[in-house]
């Protein structure tokens, strides 16, 4: 209910006309819903007499004796419970004036207070997981990349170059995820490059170890070679003495014939050594690859079998190339021998000629060649191939994988020394099952070629007695050629070195027509010593004999 006065004069409000009263009637059930949404009892009193309340009736005439003790409430006690008063005066100037007393009970705000700090309580909990999953959420979302990042640190020192990484997104671990990933790009790339370089180091270690290996069985060979030479000029020049002392006995003459032809052998034998060691007396000459080729093939058609197909493949504007052309025959009489025997079965053997020019590249792949323009002589067959353990000792000397008695192991040997003394190269490409082709390299030249016919020399017969002064530091060899000059009407001074000779030539006083030295001696070589009788003895010829020279790479020492 509410009063509202009104006056005659309002802003003055000195005459009182009257007073509006609006209300809205309440019952007991309007004060038990008021009662109830407010969490409290309600009592409305006129003056001291209850007009209505929310307590039962029982207790009413206990609060009525309450209430009139406490006019301004505070604490009432009704049976064991405790309540807090506070009253209102509904109405103002009339009498008995209406009140509202609110009575909130202490167990209730209590029971309240307990429900609030449960549910506090509860919100705190829901907070604190939320909070909790929300901090989880961020930090996942901030350390997983750091710990794929950190797996991919650890997978990188074990040298896993691909372990997956996860750099989405624009903030700061994606920036290093992504500057790590590629940090590892670039070693994996500059591994892969350590990598090919250690394979090339360890394939020029082999290469070295090899190049070292046959220039020490060269030299080995070289010096057997050498002394087994001056043997068999021995042998074979007594031989010859004693066949023609034997005219008349034809049963030592056969067996002096045999002793020869062994030598002869032995001799063959002797130059295949030379030939792989380079100390072989060469005749270089420019060549037509093409011709010298095309000629051999006459032969090699008589040589080779008839289930082995045979072609020769020329080039069109072969290069020239400078080197001796009974060697270079022999290269290829060997390497189409050797492919025939690769094929008892049958085949086809191709030989063919062209002209190639190596890069750095190509170079470094048929190392030990060097780059540069060079005419190429291939030789391939379709035969059984090699191994690579087979393929790495091809070249040495008496190494052959045919059966005993069936061939001497210096065929490729001898390749492989004729193609290294005249500037070249051989390389060799096979696999078991699959052939094999052999490439000789040849530097080219810009010459035109010369005639390959071999020179015919008049023999002449020595008119009066001419000189002749023969220094050879091997006794049994001196007196060989001692003895045979002797016989052909010539006067022989001898000398076992150049110190010697040169001392002999000083003391005599006969003139000296022809110095007929060895090479390789010790003190004074035959070339220096030539140089020095050249000099005291201006019409002074010169005549060398070598069972082999010293790694050969041309004729400038020579008068």
């Amino acid at each position: 209910m509410v009063l509202q006065p009104y006056y005659e004069d309002e802003p003055g409000k000195s005459h009182l006309l009257g007073t509006v009263v609006v209300g809205r009637e309440l019952d007991a059930t309007g004060a038990s819903d008021l009662g109830r949404i407010s969490s409290s009892h309600l009592i409305f009193r006129y003056g001291n007499d209850f007009v209505m309340s929310t307590f039962s009736f029982a207790k009413e005439p206990e609060l009525e004796g309450q209430l009139r003790d406490r006019p301004r409430g505070e604490e009432i006690r009704i049976g064991d419970e405790k309540f807090f008063a506070s009253s209102l005066a509904l109405e103002f100037g009339a009498q008995p004036a209406l009140s509202l007393t609110v009575l909130k009970s202490y167990d209730e705000a209590t029971a309240s207070l307990k429900r609030l700090n449960r549910l506090l309580l509860g919100l705190g909990l829901a907070a604190v997981l939320g909070g909790g999953i929300l901090v989880f959420v961020i930090s996942d979302r901030s350390t997983r990349p750091l710990a794929y990042l950190a797996e991919g640190v650890r997978a990188l020192e074990h040298g896993d170059f691909i372990y997956p990484l996860k750099s989405h997104g624009g903030d700061e671990v994606a920036h290093v995820t992504r500057a790590f990933e590629d940090m590892r790009n670039t070693l994996q790339r500059n591994e892969e490059q350590r990598q090919q370089h250690e394979i090339q180091r360890q394939q020029l270690e082999v290469q070295l170890r090899q190049a070292q290996k046959m220039d020490a069985m060269g030299r080995l060979a070289g010096g057997v070679a050498h002394d087994f030479n001056n043997l068999l000029t021995v042998i074979k020049g007594n031989s010859s003495l004693l066949v023609d002392c034997l005219q008349s006995d034809d049963r030592l003459l056969g067996r002096m014939e045999q002793i020869e032809n062994a030598a002869d052998r032995a001799a063959s034998l002797t130059r295949q050594l030379l030939a792989f060691c380079r100390m072989q007396v060469l005749q270089p000459k420019i060549l037509d690859l093409n011709i010298l080729v095309a000629e051999m093939c006459k032969l090699l058609r008589w040589l080779i079998r008839e289930d082995i197909a045979f072609t020769f493949h020329a080039s069109e504007s072969l290069g020239r190339v400078k080197a001796d052309p009974g060697q270079i025959e022999q290269v290829i009489m060997n390497l189409a021998v050797n492919a025939g025997d690769a094929m008892p079965s049958g085949g086809s053997l191709t030989i063919e000629t062209s002209n190639v020019t190596l890069d750095g590249k190509c170079a470094l792949a048929h190392r030990p060649i060097l780059p540069g323009k060079y005419v190429l002589l291939a030789v391939r067959d379709t035969g059984h191939g090699m191994d690579a353990e087979t393929k790495a000792r091809i070249f040495e000397p008496f190494f052959t994988t045919k059966e005993q008695g069936k061939g001497t192991g210096l065929g490729l040997a001898t390749v492989y020394g004729i193609v290294k003394q005249s500037g070249g190269c051989v390389w060799v490409e096979s696999e078991p099952e699959k052939g094999a082709r052999f490439e000789v390299y040849l530097p080219r030249v810009d010459e035109a070629a010369e005639s390959v016919a071999s020179e015919e020399i008049a023999l002449t017969t020595v008119r009066g007695r001419k000189t002749v002064l023969i220094v050879e530091d091997e006794e049994a060899v001196r007196a060989l050629a001692c003895e045979l000059l002797e016989s052909a009407g010539y006067k022989v001074l001898t000398a076992k070195d150049g110190t010697e000779a040169l001392a002999v030539a000083e003391q005599s006083d006969e003139p000296i027509h022809l110095l007929l030295t060895d090479v390789v001696m010790p003190k004074v070589r035959g070339p220096e010593l030539a140089k020095r009788l050249k000099g005291l003895r201006t019409k002074l010829r010169i005549v060398y004999m070598s069972g082999y020279l010293e790694y050969n790479t041309g004729n400038e020492d020579f008068l």
